[in-house]
Parts: C-alpha cells; structure tokens; sequence
C-alpha cells in the first residue's frame, strides 16, 4: 500500500492533536482535518498500521486528564463570562 504520510509522521500528527487539537493540529500541518480525524478514530479502535503507538490510558491517567479538562473548562467559562461583560460595557459606552 503506498501511502502519502509515513508512520511517523502519522504518530506525530496525532500527538499534535492531543496536545493543540485535530482541527488545529491539520491546519498547522496543512492537511485536511478529515484525514487527521480518520487516523485518531482508527488508532482510537486499536489499528496498528495507523501508527498511533498510543497505548490505552490507565483509569489514573484518564482520571487526571479528567480533571485537567474540568479546571480548563471552568477557566474557559470564566474567560467568556469576562469577554461578555466587557462587550456590554462597551456596547453601552457605544450607544451613549
């Protein structure tokens, strides 16, 4: 089979991924987010020739991972809660 992306490349497309995001990680790398996609839901199933040599998560790790997301995710809320008060006073300092 030839392929276009080695496995190499491929492992660290998907590391990219996990760290800035498929979307973001195709973008940077100038690939369709569709190919990206494709291979992180095969290395998601276990399928070795995509290279992922990503093992499966500990429930540790998971559960860490877990709650990294919720204190983003919380921080996130709070950055737009901000960025929405700031557009009112704005809007309003506007209309004035």
């Amino acid at each position: 089979m030839n392929e276009k992306f080695s496995k190499e490349i491929r492992q660290e497309a998907l590391k990219l991924s996990e760290e800035i995001g498929t979307a973001a990680a195709a973008q940077r790398l100038g690939m369709k987010s569709s190919t990206l996609y494709t291979w992180k839901q095969k290395a998601t199933k276990g399928i070795k020739d995509y290279g992922t040599g990503v093992p499966e998560k500990s429930y540790e790790e998971l559960k860490a991972e877990n709650e990294r997301l919720k204190k983003e995710n919380h921080r996130l809320k709070e950055d737009t809660e901000i960025l929405q008060d700031a557009l009112s006073f704005f809007a309003k300092s506007r209309k004035k």
